[in-house]
C-alpha cells in the first residue's frame, strides 16, 4: 500500500511539473511577443532575461520529470572527488564576482544600472547557493560511506 502512495505522489508531482512547464512556455511566448512589440532597449533586455530564465526553468523541470519517470539520477563519491577541487575554485570566482558587483552597485549613480547590477548579484548568489547545496550533499555522502 505504501508504494502505491509513493507512486501516486510521484505522479502528482510529475503532473504539477508539467503544468508548471506549460506556464513557463507561456512566459517564453509572452516575453518574446513583448520584445517584438517594442524597440525600447530596457524593456527588451528585461524580457530577454526573463525569457532565458523561463527556458532554463523548463529544462530543469524536464530534468526532474525524467528523474521521476525514467531513471533516477545518481552521484557517487568518485564523481564528486573527480571535480570537487574545480567546483571549489569556481565557487571562489562566484564569490569574488558577487563582491565586485556589490561594490559597483554601491558606487553606481544610475538607477537602471543598479537594477541590473542587483539582478546580476542575485543570479551569482544563486550559483553560490547551488554549489553550497552540492557541498551539503557531498558531506551527507561522506557520512554514509
Amino acid at each position: 500500500m505504501r508504494s502505491k502512495k509513493g507512486a501516486e505522489r510521484t505522479q502528482q508531482a510529475v503532473e504539477l511539473l508539467r503544468t508548471w512547464q506549460g506556464l513557463e512556455r507561456a512566459a517564453i511566448n509572452t516575453t518574446a511577443e513583448i520584445m517584438e512589440a517594442t524597440d525600447n532597449l530596457l524593456i527588451r533586455q528585461l524580457m530577454e532575461i526573463i525569457r532565458n530564465d523561463s527556458v532554463q526553468h523548463h529544462r530543469v523541470q524536464q530534468f526532474l520529470i525524467d528523474t521521476m519517470t525514467r531513471k533516477a539520477v545518481s552521484l557517487s563519491p568518485k564523481d564528486m572527488a573527480e571535480v570537487w577541487g574545480r567546483i571549489q575554485d569556481h565557487d571562489k570566482l562566484e564569490r569574488e564576482t558577487i563582491e565586485l558587483a556589490k561594490q559597483l552597485q554601491a558606487e553606481c549613480p544610475d538607477p537602471v544600472a543598479r537594477i541590473f547590477l542587483q539582478y546580476l548579484i542575485t543570479d551569482e548568489q544563486k550559483h553560490d547557493t547551488l554549489i553550497g547545496e552540492l557541498e551539503k550533499l557531498k558531506r551527507h555522502m561522506s557520512k554514509r560511506a
